[in-house]
């Protein structure tokens, strides 16, 4: 870890941050439960549907339930939106962009931020609001060659890459081979031909894998 704080080493020891939505709720659930038993701890819903406001409070009791996970939401842009989710019990805030409104917001109420950024400067202003982690999206365009150039002169920087990232070894080699904190993962995930037919198992069996690759990068 380059910037070993309580919450970067809560998601360094994650290893993979799942992102995940459906606008039916028995569905968010059931992923949510596969993606526990699959051994992740921390979990990004994204606010990519109307219905989400209404599902996250029954996301949240679920959550209570499962000890040690971490549950945040993403897809944030402004500070009102991560007002309501804080209210509604999300302990941390993931945005595609860099609102420095956003930034400030988190900062003042003491919510970790994972603001969405492209360029090293757009890094820089995050880390100066703040920011712990920063989100590299998309990361299929950025590259891990991204990762190492923002670590050659903000070298204290921690990142997680989201966008692009597959469940393989290969994959996952060259980013933490790059130099990143942990990665972040959807639909590579949560297929959707798994979800149509409620393959919940074969969803678990994915993220215990891909858990299992990262375990043996790192040790």
């Amino acid at each position: 870890m380059r910037n070993p704080t309580p919450f970067i080493q809560k998601m360094d020891q994650a290893g993979i941050m799942p992102i995940f939505f459906n606008p039916d709720e028995t569905i968010c659930l059931k992923l949510l439960e596969a993606a526990y038993e699959g051994g992740i701890r921390v979990i990004e819903m994204v606010n990519r549907g109307k219905e989400v406001p209404a599902i996250f409070p029954a996301i949240r009791k679920l959550a209570d339930q499962m000890p040690g996970l971490y549950l945040g939401v993403g897809t944030i842009y402004h500070a009102w939106e991560a007002e309501l989710f804080s209210d509604l019990g999300a302990e941390f805030i993931v945005a595609p962009v860099m609102n420095p409104k956003l930034g400030e917001y988190c900062h003042k109420v003491d919510l970790p931020w994972i603001p969405g950024c492209g360029t090293v400067s757009e890094v820089f202003f995050a880390q100066e609001l703040g920011a712990e982690l920063i989100k590299i999206y998309p990361a299929n365009v950025l590259t891990p060659e991204f990762v190492k150039s923002v670590h050659a002169v903000l070298p204290k920087v921690e990142i997680i890459p989201t966008g692009g990232v597959e469940p393989t070894y290969e994959s996952i080699k060259s980013w933490f081979d790059a130099g990143v904190c942990c990665v972040g993962m959807g639909s590579q995930l949560f297929k959707k031909e798994l979800i149509a037919r409620g393959a919940y198992s074969e969803i678990k069996a994915t993220i215990k894998d891909a858990l299992a690759i990262i375990d043996s990068i790192k040790n």
